[in-house]
């Protein structure tokens, strides 16, 4: 049990390290400006994390309808209107304004897809390369990579299936690197030692889960 809690935590994005607290914010003031260069570094910084929090909040009965990756890249061309005025403190916060765009199109995506499968005269088999497009980005990873990326999978699996509160503290305090102070106020607690019981009881429930899951795969 002990080295599967070290798998999970490994393979969990964590907040940013303290060297790079700031880099972020640098590369949106260059992007502002019109740099180019520092709009696609910018991306490139944030596109993994931002991919596993669409997957999260997607879930796996959502995932078979909408493409995560389209989604992270519909946030990002989405996102570049509001980035002329956007301003920031640090890495965290930019990629919470980026998850809450992404949360947008989620819901947008989801209505469309069900509206049309609504509409449609018979329902259509569901494309082979959709549901595979969410470990898109794994089919290239080299071997000595390939039990992390089982790792990653389960871990976010197992996320998404928390319940809302306990998912959204392991998102916002994991992946987006959300201080206490915000992770309260966002999850509606009075204390930030209220939101660090929460989420230590989320990752009570988030290591039991993925650790069987694990404990089974192995």
């Amino acid at each position: 049990m002990s080295a599967a809690k070290v798998r999970l935590e490994e393979s969990c994005p964590g907040p940013a390290p303290r060297e790079d607290l700031g880099l972020s914010r640098a590369l949106l003031a260059r992007a502002q400006a019109g740099d180019a260069a520092a709009l696609n570094e910018l991306v490139a910084r944030h596109y993994e994390r931002l991919r596993r929090i669409v997957r999260i909040r997607l879930g796996p009965e959502a995932r078979r309808m909408v493409d995560s990756g389209d989604i992270v890249q519909e946030t990002f061309q989405a996102a570049l209107a509001g980035l002329v005025d956007l301003q920031v403190s640090d890495d965290g916060e930019l990629l919470r304004w980026f998850a809450h765009v992404a949360e947008n199109r989620i819901r947008d995506e989801i209505d469309r897809q069900r509206a049309a499968k609504r509409a449609a005269e018979r329902e259509r088999p569901i494309d082979a390369a959709s549901t595979r497009s969410t470990l898109a980005d794994d089919a290239t990873t080299p071997p000595d990579g390939a039990y992390r990326s089982e790792v990653r999978e389960v871990l976010d699996a197992a996320i998404a299936e928390l319940s809302e509160e306990y998912r959204e503290a392991v998102v916002l305090r994991d992946f987006c690197g959300a201080d206490w102070e915000t992770i309260a106020k966002k999850l509606g607690r009075e204390s930030v030692h209220a939101a660090q019981q929460l989420h230590q009881r989320a990752w009570i429930k988030l290591r039991r889960a993925a650790s069987e899951r694990l404990g089974a795969a192995e």
